[in-house]
This record gives C-alpha cells, sequence and structure tokens, in this order.
C-alpha cells in the first residue's frame, strides 16, 4: 500500500515505483492502483464459476478456476498504476494484455471527474483526461479520485504561471 507523507501543504504518495520508468528530477505526487471494480466482470465470473462447481459435481475444479481467474486479478491489479508526477500524467493497466499511456501535464486542455452510484458506494471515481488534439485517457475506479484531479489542477497552474 502506499505511504503518504504531507511537505508544505503538498500530499505526496511513495508507493512503490517498479516497472515505471521516472525522468531525471521527476517527482511523484500521486501513485494510486485501480480500485477492485475496475476487475469487476471478472470477480463476479470467478464467484459464479466457484459456486456452480460447488453446487454441481465439479467442486475441485470450480474453486481451482476460480482460484485462477482471482489470481490473475490480484496480479493485474499489482502491474497496474495510475501516476501523476510534477511533469506528466501516466497510466499502466494489466498483467498479459499490457496498456499504457501518458500525457505532459502541460499538454492536458480539461479534466474531468465522475462517479456512479455504484462507484460512490465503493469510494472511487473516474478521471478523463483530455489534451487540445482530442486525445483522452481515462481512469476507471481510482481511490481519492479527488484528490488525485486536484493534484493534476495544481500541477497545471504551476505550468500556467511560467
Amino acid at each position: 500500500m502506499s505511504e503518504t507523507a504531507t511537505t508544505n501543504e503538498q500530499t505526496t504518495h511513495q508507493a512503490d515505483t517498479d516497472g515505471i520508468d521516472l525522468m531525471q528530477d521527476e517527482s511523484v505526487l500521486q501513485n494510486r492502483r485501480p480500485g477492485w471494480s475496475l476487475w469487476l466482470k471478472e470477480i463476479v465470473l470467478a464467484a459464479l464459476v466457484l459456486l456452480f462447481g460447488v453446487a454441481g459435481d465439479a467442486a475441485a475444479g470450480g474453486f481451482l478456476i476460480a482460484a485462477v481467474i482471482f489470481g490473475y486479478v490480484v496480479l493485474s491489479r499489482m502491474q497496474s498504476r495510475y501516476l501523476v508526477t510534477d511533469e506528466r500524467v501516466k497510466m499502466k493497466l494489466g498483467l498479459l494484455s499490457k496498456k499504457g499511456r501518458e500525457y505532459r501535464i502541460s499538454d492536458l486542455n480539461s479534466i474531468t471527474t465522475t462517479q456512479s452510484l455504484f462507484e460512490r458506494l465503493l469510494g472511487h471515481g473516474s478521471i478523463t483526461l483530455r489534451t487540445a488534439s482530442n486525445d483522452e485517457i481515462t481512469w476507471h475506479g481510482v481511490p481519492d479520485y479527488k484528490d488525485v484531479s486536484h493534484s493534476i489542477r495544481e500541477e497545471q497552474r504551476k505550468y500556467d504561471q511560467q
């Protein structure tokens, strides 16, 4: 899990950044793993396989398949990150099929935050980052999504003042 240290009214998240290449003198401001809700379909599938396996004659097989599916979810979540630094935002998702995308903070044109009823129950939200060229990335299942978007806005303000 991430540790949080507060210095000069700026919150810095110091979590493991293995697999995320940082540039020289780049500081990590937010380092979040997506919430479990991002893999809700896989978790429900694992639960159904387990239930049908236990209800039928294939309890061991159902348990094994459910364990493999849930293991994939756990490993995939461990490898996934939403990262905000003082220079860029970066998304890295997946284990078998990896997806990565990043934008420089100065290239971001808009930030949209949303929270569905389900996300509200889990305490997560979504952040959509858009550039002037209309490229966008959406981070789903972001814990403390308001803090993350606030960090991005603060860094944008620093660039605007330069």
